[in-house]
C-alpha cells in the first residue's frame, strides 16, 4: 500500500515538471508581451475553485521560483564562484534565500497598495494583488539574477562589463518601475506621474528592507 503510494506520488510528481516546461516559456512570453493583462489574469483565477486555477499558466509564486532557479542552474553550468556567506554556499540554501528576497518586492508593492486605499492588512485581501505582482516580479528577478553572469559572458574589458552590468540592472529596473508605475495609476485611479511615485517608493522600501535582510544573511 505505501509502495502504491509512492509511485502515485512519483506520477504526479513527475506529471507536474513536464508541465513546467510547458508552461514556463508560454507564462514568461505572456509576462513579457502582456504584463498587464497577466497581472488582471492572476487576480480572475483567484475567483475559480481551487482546483481549476492557473490551468493554462503557471501560478505566480511557482513561475518566481522556477525562474530563479533557472538564473541558478545557468550559474551552476557557468561555475561561477560560491558565495562567501556559510550559509548561501549550500545550493538549496542561496536559492531560498533569492526567493525570499525577491518576494520582497510584490510583498512591499502589495502592502503600499492597501495602505493607500486605506485597507485592513488582511490574507485574502492581500493575495491577489501579491499574486499579481509575482508575475512582473519574476522576470525583473531573473534579469537582476544573471545580469552578472551575462555581463562576464561578453568579450569586453573589465571595465566596459561593468558598464555592461550596470545596463542590464538599468533595464530590467526601469522595465518593471513602468509596469509599476501603470498598475499604480490603475489601481488607486490617479495619474501616470502619481503611480510612478509610488512605484519608486515601494521599490525604494523593498530595497531597504532586502539590503537588511541581506547585511543580516551574509553574517550568518
Amino acid at each position: 500500500m505505501d509502495f502504491m503510494k509512492i509511485l502515485k506520488s512519483l506520477e504526479e510528481f513527475l506529471f507536474e515538471v513536464m508541465m513546467w516546461l510547458v508552461f514556463f516559456p508560454l507564462t514568461l512570453w505572456q509576462v513579457l508581451v502582456r504584463p498587464s493583462a497577466m497581472m488582471a489574469y492572476a487576480d480572475d483565477e483567484l475567483d475559480d475553485n481551487e482546483q481549476d486555477q492557473y490551468t493554462d499558466r503557471l501560478s505566480p509564486p511557482v513561475f518566481l521560483a522556477l525562474a530563479l532557479a533557472l538564473t541558478h542552474g545557468l550559474e551552476l553550468v557557468a561555475g561561477l564562484p560560491k558565495e562567501t556567506s556559510r550559509l548561501l554556499a549550500d545550493d538549496s540554501n542561496l536559492l531560498a534565500y533569492r526567493l525570499i528576497i525577491f518576494s520582497v518586492f510584490p510583498l512591499i508593492t502589495t502592502v503600499r497598495l492597501m495602505r493607500m486605499r486605506k485597507q485592513a492588512l488582511d490574507r485574502k485581501i492581500l493575495k491577489a494583488p501579491f499574486y499579481s505582482q509575482c508575475y512582473v516580479a519574476a522576470p525583473f528577478a531573473a534579469a537582476v539574477s544573471s545580469a552578472p553572469l551575462a555581463a562576464l559572458a561578453l568579450p569586453l574589458s573589465e571595465l566596459d562589463k561593468v558598464l555592461a552590468l550596470i545596463a542590464l540592472l538599468l533595464v530590467a529596473t526601469t522595465w518593471y518601475l513602468v509596469l509599476q508605475a501603470r498598475w499604480f495609476a490603475r489601481e488607486l485611479g490617479t495619474s501616470l506621474l502619481g503611480g510612478a511615485g509610488h512605484a519608486v517608493a515601494a521599490f525604494l522600501e523593498a530595497l531597504l528592507v532586502t539590503g537588511l535582510l541581506s547585511a543580516i544573511v551574509t553574517r550568518l
